[in-house]
């Protein structure tokens, strides 16, 4: 009996190596679609990460500007003790700061990642504070009593991270109250590079935005304390552009927006700032691949200001948006 061996013929073995080759086809495209959602995903990931949580923890200072300064509830350019500071002459001491030059609210103050410059803002306020009796006692005529340490009661920390905790100017009184006098605290925002290991060789300059604080005391202070000692923070990464407006109103009852420069250069003194505008670009750490073809947009609007991205090849590989915030100033609407 013959036993007959057969095989594949050529027909076949053609067939089954396309179908193969349609196989191993479609799961490539499965595997490059996913490299594309992922790095669009992970690119709006960075982006919303930093307006989330960097934009909502800005917005929260924000709101505490002007708080219990002596301004009696007014932002304005003329005035001492002003929430938004335009000017030196909007610090509270009776004597005056030494070390504050720049230290004031301007427009195109910063070199950022695009054609123009960045704003700077620098806001003021006394944090809510409570009593706390600590557990030092001053001997005086033959008596003693307790020091008084002072603490923030809404936040414990300023926007460096930095606890808020100042003890009494005052050694006390046996039977009357210390004497104690609360800080005034200073925060100044501001676009700055971010460090060298964040930077990629070819590709434009990296920027973030940056907040420093520091604090005076009202009286005998004449330095501004703890700000430009290289110990900003960094509360945004990846900030392109970073632009601010005022809402205005005049004695009329009229409101408006203008810009810093628009503002400070206005010869009428009654009117007073009751909110801002805040405008941040903020692009992703990563490059969103082959979806960088269709991400041509170069120019953009932020707070009322057309902003333009430096040229470079790289631009279309990282995800950008534009945000804008409106903030009310809550403790000047009343003195306004």
């Amino acid at each position: 009996m013959n036993k007959h061996q057969t095989g594949f013929t050529l027909l076949e073995l053609m067939i089954a190596i396309a179908l193969g080759l349609l196989v191993v086809a479609a799961s490539l495209m499965v595997f490059l679609t996913g490299q594309r959602s992922l790095g669009m995903q992970v690119g709006l990931s960075d982006v919303q990460q930093g307006s989330n949580f960097g934009l909502g923890s800005m917005a929260y200072d924000l709101r505490h500007t002007n708080l219990n300064t002596p301004s009696n509830q007014v932002i304005n350019k003329k005035i001492a003790g002003s929430g938004v500071i335009f000017d030196v002459s909007n610090f509270a001491t009776e004597n005056p700061l030494t070390n504050v030059a720049g230290i004031i609210t301007k427009e195109n103050e910063s070199d950022d990642a695009t054609t123009g410059k960045s704003d700077q803002l620098v806001i003021q306020f006394v944090p809510e504070y409570t009593e706390i009796k600590s557990d030092i006692e001053i001997e005086k005529d033959g008596a003693s009593a307790p020091a008084v340490q002072v603490n923030a009661v809404a936040r414990n920390n300023d926007c460096e991270g930095n606890p808020i905790n100042f003890a009494s100017n005052n050694a006390g009184v046996v039977g009357t109250a210390p004497i104690v006098e609360k800080p005034i605290m200073v925060y100044r925002y501001f676009i700055d590079e971010l460090p060298d290991n964040q930077q990629i060789t070819g590709e434009n300059t990296r920027y973030g935005l940056y907040c420093d604080a520091g604090y005076y005391f009202k009286t005998g202070d004449t330095t501004l304390h703890g700000m430009n000692d290289d110990s900003a923070q960094l509360i945004i990464q990846n900030v392109d552009a970073f632009k601010v407006r005022f809402g205005l109103k005049n004695a009329a009852g009229n409101y408006r927006y203008a810009d810093i420069k628009t503002y400070v250069d206005d010869n009428e003194d009654n009117v007073n700032v009751v909110s801002i505008e805040v405008g941040l670009l903020i692009g992703s750490s990563q490059s969103i691949g082959a979806d960088a073809s269709l991400n041509l947009k170069n120019t953009f609007n932020l707070a009322g200001k057309q902003v333009t991205l430096k040229e470079n090849s790289a631009n279309s590989k990282y995800l950008r948006q534009e945000i804008n915030q409106v903030i009310g100033f809550r403790n000047t609407l009343g003195g306004s």
